[in-house]
């Protein structure tokens, strides 16, 4: 009897150890590549779009000047990393609203200082005073990321001697490049 339960033991052994599993191995590393994408923003002006008065003077036997504030303009660089541009400027003839067009005051006769510049995250430079008779660069941007500049300027017409009373108008359009 005790040979039989040995052998039943040793029988009970080694089927054990046979339903044990080889040895295992480690699985081999698995490599994920990741990626994502960072797209530039935008490049932005604004400027008044409602109608801005520059005053009003009394007509004058001499040349004068008439000035006032165009309102905030700002550019806004979303772009990101080291970007430039370059705010310009043109505008249209100031022309009577009634009486004839020959009246009308040339976009030569026009001047416009930025003046001071608020800068986030941009240098800035301004060219030198111009007329605005084309297309004027005003204030020149750099920056190594996201940016903003924004300024009040200062629009300047010069009247000829003699000129016709009335309400004058003009368009001046900014640009970005």
């Amino acid at each position: 009897m005790r040979k039989l339960m040995l052998l039943a033991s040793t029988f009970v052994t080694l089927a054990g150890a046979a339903a044990l599993p080889a040895a295992a191995t480690a699985p081999s590393p698995v490599a994920t590549p990741v990626t994502f994408t960072l797209t530039a923003g935008d490049l932005s002006i604004s400027a008044p779009t409602v109608s801005v008065s520059l005053g009003s003077q009394v007509v004058s036997a001499g040349a004068s000047t008439i000035s006032g504030p165009l309102g905030v303009v700002t550019v806004s660089d979303q772009r990101g990393g080291a970007t430039t541009w370059v705010a310009s400027v043109i505008v249209t003839a100031f022309t009577p609203t009634t009486g004839p067009a020959v009246t009308a005051i040339a976009a030569s006769a026009v001047t416009y200082v930025a003046g001071t510049v608020t800068e986030v995250g941009v240098t800035t430079t301004q060219p030198a005073r111009a007329s605005l008779a084309g297309v004027v660069p005003v204030v020149n941007g750099t920056s190594t990321g996201l940016s903003s500049a924004s300024w009040n300027p200062t629009i300047s017409v010069a009247l000829p001697a003699g000129a016709a009373p009335g309400v004058y108008s003009a368009t001046i359009t900014h640009s970005l490049a």
